[in-house]
C-alpha cells in the first residue's frame, strides 16, 4: 500500500476530482451520466449528503459544509487534507477494509472529530482511494498533525500491510529525514542491507556477491546500476534506493577494497613465513 498527502484550499475542486471523471470538464458535469461518476463514496464522517433526482450525490451539498467550517478558522488557509492510498496490481480489498483503514487513519492524524469522506476509484492498474478531511473541527480548532507526514504515512501503511495481511510496498520508504542519504526503516530493506553487509564482508567479486545472495533468496541484475530480487516476496529493490552506500559503483569499491585486504594480509603471511624459515624456525 502506497500514501500520498497533500494540503490544499479549494474544496470544490477536490471533492469533484474524487466522485467525477477527471477528464470531465466542470461544464459537462450537469449532463454527466452514471458512468462518467468515477468515485464510489465507501466512507462519511460528520457530514449529512443529499441525493439529486438523477441519482448522483449533491457536491454543492458537500462542499457548502467543508467551506461554513472553514469560517470557523479562517487563519489556516490549507485547511483541506488530501490523502491517497493505493494497493498493489491486482489486489482488491473489499469496501470494509477501506473504510477499516480510513478510520485507523483518521484516529492516528487527528480527523477523528471532523468532516471526512473517503472514495474508491477503480480505474486504473491499482485500486486506490481517496480521503478527503476537513483539518478544522468543529469546535474550529486545527487537529490536523501534518508534520513528518512522509514518514509517518509509510510507517502507517507498513502496519496497516501487517495488521490486513496486504501485500507490502517497498517503494514507500519510510522516514525519509534530511542528511548525505534517506535512512530507510522498512524491513525489507533494512533485511537487505544486512544480507550485502554480510556478504561485503568476506567477498570479493560481484559473481561471489551474486551466489552468497542467492543462498540467501535474492538475485542480483546488473545493468546501468545494481538491483535485488527477493524471491520470497516478490519485490524488485534497487540498490541506489537503499543509499549511496549500495549503489553499484559504491559495492564494486567495497569489493576491491576487500581483495586488497586479501593481498596485504597474504603478504604479511608470507612475511611472516619466511621469517620463521629464516630463523630456522
Amino acid at each position: 500500500m502506497i500514501g500520498k498527502a497533500s494540503l490544499g484550499n479549494y474544496a470544490k475542486g477536490l471533492i469533484e476530482y474524487c466522485y467525477y471523471d477527471k477528464h470531465v470538464s466542470a461544464k459537462m458535469r450537469q449532463q454527466l451520466d452514471e458512468q462518467d461518476v468515477r468515485g464510489e463514496l465507501v466512507y462519511i464522517q460528520n457530514l449529512g449528503i443529499k441525493m439529486q433526482a438523477n441519482g448522483k450525490l449533491d457536491l454543492n451539498y458537500l462542499i457548502n459544509q467543508f467551506t461554513s467550517n472553514h469560517m470557523q478558522n479562517t487563519n489556516l488557509k490549507k485547511f483541506m487534507w488530501h490523502q491517497s492510498f493505493s494497493f498493489a496490481p491486482g489486489e482488491k480489498p473489499g469496501n470494509e477494509t477501506i473504510a477499516e483503514i480510513s478510520t485507523e487513519f483518521a484516529k492516528e492524524f487527528g480527523f477523528e472529530q471532523n468532516q471526512m469522506l473517503v472514495f474508491k476509484h477503480e480505474d486504473s492498474a491499482n485500486l486506490h482511494f481517496h480521503i478527503v478531511a476537513n483539518r478544522i473541527n468543529s469546535n474550529g480548532k486545527n487537529t490536523s498533525k501534518h508534520f513528518h507526514n512522509y514518514a509517518r504515512t509509510g510507517d502507517f501503511c507498513r502496519r496497516m500491510e501487517q495488521r490486513l495481511e496486504l501485500v507490502q510496498a517497498p517503494e514507500m520508504r519510510i522516514n525519509k529525514r534530511p542528511g548525505p542519504e534517506n535512512v530507510l526503516t522498512d524491513k525489507q530493506h533494512l533485511k537487505l542491507k544486512s544480507s550485502i553487509d554480510q556478504a561485503l564482508n568476506n567477498e570479493t567479486s560481484i559473481d561471489e556477491l551474486k551466489a552468497k545472495l542467492l543462498t540467501q533468496g535474492y538475485k542480483t541484475y546488473i545493468g546501468r546500476g545494481i538491483a535485488f530480487y527477493n524471491m520470497r516476496k516478490n519485490i524488485k529493490i534497487k540498490g541506489s534506493d537503499l543509499g549511496r552506500s549500495y549503489s553499484l559503483a559504491a559495492i564494486e569499491k567495497r569489493l576491491a577494497q576487500n581483495i586488497g585486504i586479501q593481498v596485504k594480509e597474504q603478504l604479511q603471511h608470507e612475511q611472516k613465513r619466511q621469517k620463521k624459515q629464516g630463523l630456522g624456525i
